[in-house]
């Protein structure tokens, strides 16, 4: 059977539980016949009957159709489905539309900020994974990937959302704000192949002196602690002025350390990224917001 995808299975399990005719689901989908009927039997639905009772605002074919724009970015959001669908002699509402989304497995989010890729940034990322296309296991294994994130004592930059059935709101459905800022901690990290490295609280302004003191502290003593060989190990780290300046540079150079060449403005190609996620996630699991920085500093290095 020809792969298709899971949304395309699922829509032609529902038709066939829906009494629609092999060569009828062929019409409409595109799929073979021969596929069709390897799904009714792989399902067991060969004297499936149309159901009865009240009928669907959403069909099936509707809801393909409706995904389909979602995923493709024809739809912004369900007002704009549902004044698309509208133009189009289909009226459907937008709070059907979020319900139908919902019962499909989607969730509404805030858009996640990322910076744009130019057409210098794509060119850079192709000609990076090009020239890493050899790479094996083993040659990754060697990477130490570093990076910066900032920790909040108060909740996250990012907005935050909540479910309301119109009462007042209650005190866990607000977002506590505090005037003159919550504050907030700098931390620089590092990860292995086998672990997570150093961690270091970032106080103050850093500049190459202090970022030449990080890597002489937190990351050499990572590469001691996993028992590497400076020689061996590829240091990754983006592409910061503080982190190319001449110094630093210069210093790697003395330690015999390579560095990964990084194409820029790319941190969501750095799996650390997903280890700041956890250490997020992790945090926002206390129930109460530590009283000051000292406290939330022990609740990372618990983490």
């Amino acid at each position: 059977m020809r792969p298709i995808s899971n949304d395309i299975q699922n829509g032609i399990v529902q038709l066939l539980k829906e009494g629609v005719s092999g060569e009828e689901i062929t019409k409409k989908t595109g799929v073979s016949t021969g596929t069709v009927s390897k799904i009714r039997k792989n399902h067991d639905l060969g004297d499936l009957k149309t159901n009865e009772g009240r009928p669907r605002l959403i069909s099936t074919l509707l809801g393909w159709r409706i995904l389909r724009n979602f995923n493709s970015g024809n739809y912004k959001n369900a007002s704009d489905a549902a004044r698309k669908l509208l133009e189009d002699g289909e009226n459907i509402s937008a709070q059907t539309i979020r319900r139908f989304l919902k019962d499909s497995g989607y969730a509404a989010i805030h858009k996640p900020k990322v910076l744009p890729l130019t057409k210098h940034r794509m060119k850079e990322r192709y000609e990076f994974a090009r020239a890493h296309l050899s790479w094996t296991i083993d040659d990754w294994k060697k990477v130490i990937f570093s990076d910066e994130t900032k920790v909040n004592r108060i909740g996250s930059d990012g907005l935050q959302w909540t479910w309301t059935n119109g009462d007042k709101l209650k005190d866990f459905q607000v977002q506590h704000m505090i005037k003159h800022g919550g504050g907030s901690l700098m931390l620089w990290g590092c990860l292995t192949w086998h672990d997570v490295g150093y961690l270091s609280n970032i106080k103050g302004s850093i500049n190459s002196d202090f970022y030449i003191g990080i890597l002489e502290d937190e990351l050499m003593k990572t590469i001691d602690w996993y028992d590497l060989e400076k020689e061996d190990i590829i240091f990754q780290q983006d592409n910061a002025s503080i982190h190319t300046a001449k110094k630093v540079s210069e210093w790697l150079d003395n330690n015999n350390i390579t560095v990964l060449r990084w194409p820029s403005h790319s941190p969501d190609l750095n799996p650390i990224e997903n280890l700041w996620s956890i250490l997020e996630r992790h945090l926002l699991q206390y129930e109460k917001q530590p009283d000051g920085m000292l406290e939330l500093w022990s609740r990372v290095e618990n983490v």
